[in-house]
């Protein structure tokens, strides 16, 4: 059986769905007050708020079954700021203490390392190496610091960086940090498109490729492998992805011939082809099936959709909560196993409930 087919995998992304979060860890309602306390939901970040990035990640890596200091590691993985933003929950220099005493020496350790070492060299290094870094790893930020990583840390973190890394990128930011990891400084002025925040929310179109090229690491190291890139033996071409994205927003800003759904679900087809690994070009083309009664069809693309969602326990397409994409895959997976699907517009907006 495997690991996202687990009935228990589906008690715990009910209990997200739910806010449940005594039922996930006993700790997490206390941990997230301490965030309400420290400004996290009042703080922006990228597609929302930044206890909804930190709550995201920590999502994922419980999804991904990492162990439990790694998943709260991600729930406060940049609360002392970090070279990419300006977030500072906690004083690095005075904070440090009021954090050890909330959670622990060695989880605050744990953070504190994750947000003061050189992120942006750590991707550079493990996206162009060959292989693990099984012997750990040495860094250098600017100013000549160096940070000696463990083997045990550097899988952590790259795990962690993985899902950091997923759960916040969509166009906007790519735009933003255009080349990412070897990212420049281009003027705002001249580059005023870019910085009109929330821009069009399309996918990402180069963060994945990205991702799956860190997570080909993870199989190796002494953490349990994600359910992710086929257990992370695979790697995403980055002009697939971008061609994948490409063709999926073209279906979704109706940029197709109306005439029939022929050439939608073409371009949707081919975007799986492309990019296997997320769920939302699989939902659109269950609608489309759903819509000319072909339920067996419909049936086999929302629950893959679905399978990939409880996967990676993110969105890929941002305009809709990972939350929302979940029930609504659920409700395309429940409309095939009836045989039905409304036949007039009227009755799409009575959808609603899932059954037991």
């Amino acid at each position: 059986m495997r690991a996202e087919d687990n009935p228990s995998t589906d008690r715990l992304v009910d209990a997200f769905l739910e806010d449940d979060h005594a039922a996930i860890d006993p700790d997490l309602p206390d941990f997230l007050r301490m965030m309400g306390q420290r400004r996290a939901g009042r703080s922006w970040h990228k597609h929302g708020s930044f206890k909804d990035h930190l709550y995201g990640t920590y999502r994922m890596l419980t999804l991904w079954r990492q162990p439990r200091e790694v998943c709260l590691a991600g729930l406060l993985h940049s609360v002392y700021s970090n070279e990419y933003v300006d977030l500072a929950l906690f004083d690095p220099a005075d904070g440090r203490a009021v954090l050890r005493e909330r959670v622990g020496e060695g989880l605050e350790a744990m953070v504190h390392l994750f947000c003061a070492m050189p992120r942006n060299e750590f991707v550079t290094e493990l996206a162009a190496a060959a292989r693990p870094p099984l012997d750990g790893m040495v860094l250098r930020d600017a100013q000549g610091k160096v940070f000696e990583l463990s083997p045990s840390q550097v899988a952590a973190f790259l795990v962690l960086t993985v899902a950091d890394l997923v759960e916040q990128w969509y166009s906007w930011q790519e735009d933003t940090m255009s080349g990412y990891p070897a990212t420049g400084d281009a003027p705002a002025a001249a580059n005023w498109a870019a910085t009109l925040w929330p821009g069009p929310f399309r996918p990402g179109s180069s963060a994945l490729s990205l991702a799956s090229r860190l997570a080909g690491h993870l199989a190796a190291l002494d953490l349990p492998v994600p359910p992710i890139f086929d257990g992370c033996t695979k790697t995403l071409a980055q002009a697939d992805e971008a061609a994948a994205s490409a063709l999926y927003w073209q279906v979704s800003m109706l940029d197709v011939p109306r005439v029939s759904s022929r050439v939608p679900r073409s371009l949707l087809a081919e975007a799986v082809r492309l990019n296997p690994w997320v769920a939302e070009p699989h939902l659109l083309l269950a609608q489309f099936a759903l819509l000319e009664g072909e339920y067996d069809a419909a049936a086999a693309h929302a629950h893959e959709g679905l399978r990939l969602l409880r996967c990676w326990g993110v969105q890929w397409d941002k305009r809709v909560s990972w939350q929302g994409w979940v029930i609504w895959a659920r409700m395309l997976a429940q409309n095939a196993r009836e045989r039905s699907w409304p036949q007039t517009l009227r009755r799409h907006n009575n959808l609603g409930l899932i059954k037991p």
